[in-house]
């Protein structure tokens, strides 16, 4: 089913829109008022925001994440999670305010209030991915991965919305220099242990019981949550206050960030060697194939060697089949049991086209 006729495309598009119309309505009267800082901060996130987006999508050992999927992600994370978690955050320390106090608000709120609202948005559009497009979220990995992206949208968003504070603190005299010291000190000083690094830990999380729900991998998702929503407030603490303070407070939610990654790269690779000495016993892959699919060097590299035209195409087609196959086997909602067995015969049938194909070498 294409993405689009799914309700939950639906509910992604919409809230998106709601998120954008909210921030807007936040931010439209200070944006107004200072064009030229506006603009600066925008000319200096947009880059990392694209710089972001290639590294993360490139961080899948096998293939990069599917474009498509990956900009719902991003999407919602700056536009549907950071527009709600405006007044989200903004009712959560009302209720810290009115029932410890302004003092203990002023320090501890956001600590207390960011964690739980904005981790729930942003794990939301991983939620809201997998129901749209089922075959996106089959493990950790995945879910590492789009939980990572729709943080980096979050992050872009604020970092956005603390240029315009900065601004706005520093008198409205310097709008460039106060943009570029939000820069400094938002991106460059503490964007590698940021949102992204938060959400990727409860993504991955996420992606277990996505992938393959059962009582183990609830738990698993719930330990994730509650890990992600830690290194939140830990990162939202007035304790270790201080841009040069930065890179010790961050260090514990890179590390996590980390090992979740390599605990779900691990178990990724686990799987797709099992799968490829499975599928060449069986006869569906020939010998040494798996190694070239394990590598976007060598498919790469293998694709230049094929002449241009039908038989790249057909290459590229065997290949996609072939990793659709590996993957299948991890998990993900909606499951299909028969796919594998119609995947094996598209492998098979594209195998033959391929040996046909005038100019190309036979692939046994």
């Amino acid at each position: 089913m294409a993405v689009t006729r799914r309700p939950a495309f639906w509910l992604w598009a919409a809230t998106c829109l709601i998120g954008a119309w909210i921030a807007w309505r936040g931010l439209d009267a200070v944006v107004r008022a200072f064009p030229v800082g506006s603009v600066a901060g925008l000319v200096l996130l947009v880059p990392t925001l694209a710089a972001g987006f290639w590294a993360l999508r490139r961080l899948h050992p096998v293939r990069s994440l599917p474009i498509g999927y990956a900009l719902i992600a991003v999407s919602w994370g700056g536009l549907a999670a950071f527009g709600l978690a405006l007044p989200a955050n903004a009712a959560f320390q009302a209720v810290i305010g009115k029932t410890a106090g302004p003092v203990f608000n002023a320090a501890w709120g956001a600590s207390i209030a960011a964690p739980v609202d904005e981790e729930i948005l942003k794990l939301l559009g991983v939620v809201t991915l997998a129901l749209m497009a089922p075959s996106a979220v089959r493990g950790p990995l995945d879910g590492w991965g789009y939980g990572a992206l729709a943080g980096l949208g979050f992050q872009v968003s604020e970092n956005f919305l603390y240029v315009l504070n900065t601004i706005v603190l520093t008198g409205a005299t310097q709008d460039v220099n106060a943009a570029l010291f939000s820069f400094g000190s938002r991106v460059v000083g503490g964007a590698w242990c940021s949102h992204w690094a938060m959400t990727a830990v409860g993504g991955a999380g996420l992606g277990c019981l996505l992938g393959r729900p059962s009582r183990a991998s609830a738990a698993v998702a719930g330990g994730a949550f509650v890990l992600a929503m830690a290194l939140h407030s830990w990162w939202d603490s007035p304790m270790l206050h201080g841009v040069l303070l930065l890179p010790v407070k961050g260090a514990p939610i890179l590390l996590a960030a980390v090992v979740a990654y390599r605990l779900s790269r691990r178990r990724y690779l686990s799987h797709f060697r099992r799968t490829t000495h499975a599928e060449t016993v069986r006869g569906v892959l020939v010998p040494g194939e798996g190694h070239v699919l394990a590598y976007r060097k060598w498919r790469e590299k293998e694709r230049w060697e094929v002449p241009a035209g039908e038989p790249r195409r057909l290459l590229a087609r065997l290949r996609a089949a072939e990793l659709e196959l590996i993957e299948d086997g991890l998990g993900g909602l909606e499951r299909d049991p028969g796919a594998a067995e119609r995947l094996r015969d598209d492998v098979r049938d594209l195998r033959r086209l391929l040996n046909a194909s005038e100019g190309r070498p036979r692939v046994a």
